[in-house]
């Protein structure tokens, strides 16, 4: 029986880029008009006139923190290949430097968050980062970890 995550297979691309993503940016946004647009309606009505003023700072927050990702969405936030991982314009870390590459998902109640994390070995380091605002999910960038890690096994014939 074949594996399920081939090493060799040679239309997995050789390097795995991971931006932010499109859809976290424009979602802030179109929340950001939806409250603008009910700010502009309580303005209609004289009793919840208050109520803009209690929105425009939600609202400012919303299009500040959208045009922040907006100015990053075509910077690259994680490279990995069969080399290592690097992360924004730091330098690669190589694989044989870091150990325990996983996605990890914590539950909070009835939501869950997945988290990418790597422990760099020198300097004894824990990376940690929360993958809800990038462009990959959880078993995409589980599938990339492992097809680079066995790739470098592969290229430096380590068992």
């Amino acid at each position: 029986m074949r594996p399920l995550i081939d090493v060799n297979n040679l239309s997995y691309s050789k390097e795995k880029l991971i931006y932010y993503s499109q859809t976290t940016i424009y979602a802030w946004l179109l929340a950001a008009i939806g409250l603008f647009i009910f700010a502009i309606y309580s303005l209609t009505n004289k009793n919840t006139f208050i109520v803009f003023f209690l929105l425009l700072p939600i609202i400012l927050f919303l299009v500040y923190k959208a045009l922040k990702l907006l100015k990053k969405v075509n910077e690259v936030q994680f490279r990995i290949n069969s080399k290592g991982i690097q992360y924004k314009n730091e330098e690669l870390v190589p694989w044989n430097n870091i150990e325990n590459e996983r996605v990890d998902t914590k539950f909070y109640g009835r939501s869950s968050t997945d988290f990418f994390i790597y422990y760099i070995i020198k300097p004894s380091q824990v990376m940690q980062f929360d993958l809800n605002e990038l462009n990959t999910d959880a078993s995409e960038l589980s599938i990339a970890l492992t097809i680079h890690r066995n790739r470098f096994k592969k290229e430096n014939n380590i068992q």
